[in-house]
């Protein structure tokens, strides 16, 4: 699916006026999440009146796998937004539900939904969608020995180096265990870590890729663990320290936080409230037809770089 320039620049232009991004929005970045995903283009639904965007909402396909190899695609709901000036006229139904009509045609089994504290009461009231199990926010103490890992920056040469092929040439162990988990390929990680206008950095040891990245938050500079990836041969459970320790020396800060569960790494540290974090992190979950039993689904594995935080 392609998608048109000045539709592009109008929902970066809505998402702007909403938002106020630290890193504003544009055509191109738009076109890289919509439409350069190797899962599939995004659907996206929107209001507009007299050419210009008043609602949109986009659901970015990805696939999620259970322990017994039950697949299902899921878009993961981004970009929710109304206009000021066009709030409480339906705009959000409406975006909401043009929506779902565009990715019941490409496939999609449900909306996996990461939002805010006050969307997501409302996307359970008033949209009939499941809340699903708040996932754990740590932050973890760098405990471990940081030469234990190589640390590239997934820079515009990465994804054709010597080096990404040595992370990413015989794939990724699927994230097995209670719950359904995403389905993690090379073709994935290299889209994901090209996003504009954003850097990452990966921490490579014989049996795990981490992606990180820094943030800061009222003032101060976090290091972000973002992804954890097993590499094929994955024999023992890696030290959650030694991860911290890499990522902490990193990004220069002795505050690493890492959010979501993954079966590989025990992320062990002090417990932080959701509402300590920038945007509080609340998952709900909307089926699309009666064959996907939306009550059984639960996350077994889902970190930040499984949407778009950062």
């Amino acid at each position: 699916m392609i998608f048109d320039e000045a539709e592009l620049a109008r929902t970066a232009a809505l998402l702007n006026e909403v938002f106020g991004h630290e890193h504003p929005l544009t055509v191109d970045s738009l076109r890289w999440y919509y439409e350069a995903n190797p899962v599939g283009p995004a659907a996206v639904g929107n209001v507009e009146e007299d050419g210009r965007r008043l609602g949109n909402y986009a659901l970015v396909p990805q696939r999620f796998i259970s322990s017994s190899g039950d697949e299902r695609t899921l878009g993961v709901g981004v970009d929710l937004a109304v206009s000021p000036d066009a709030r409480g006229g339906g705009v959000f139904r409406r975006s909401v539900e043009d929506a779902y009509a565009r990715a019941i045609d490409l496939g999609h089994d449900g909306i996996l939904g990461v939002a805010n504290a006050n969307s997501a009461p409302r996307m359970v009231a008033t949209l009939g969608w499941r809340a699903l199990e708040p996932l754990p926010v740590t932050l973890c103490p760098p405990t471990g020995g940081a030469a234990a890992f190589e640390v590239i920056e997934a820079d515009n040469r990465f994804a054709d180096s010597e080096i990404f092929d040595r992370i990413a040439g015989r794939g990724f162990q699927a994230e097995t265990g209670p719950g359904y988990a995403p389905l993690w390929t090379p073709e994935l990680l290299r889209w994901r870590v090209a996003r504009p206008g954003f850097r990452y950095w990966v921490h490579l040891s014989p049996q795990l890729a981490v992606i990180s990245t820094r943030t800061k938050v009222a003032g101060l500079t976090f290091g972000v663990v973002l992804k954890t990836l097993a590499l094929p041969g994955l024999m023992s459970m890696p030290s959650a320290g030694s991860i911290a320790a890499s990522v902490a020396r990193t990004h220069r800060t002795p505050l690493v936080i890492h959010w979501g569960r993954t079966p590989w790494v025990r992320y062990r540290g002090v417990p932080l409230p959701q509402s300590r974090m920038p945007s509080p992190l609340s998952l709900v979950l909307h089926r699309h037809h009666e064959e996907f039993d939306e009550e059984s689904f639960e996350l077994g594995a889902f970190e930040f770089l499984d949407f778009d935080a950062y």
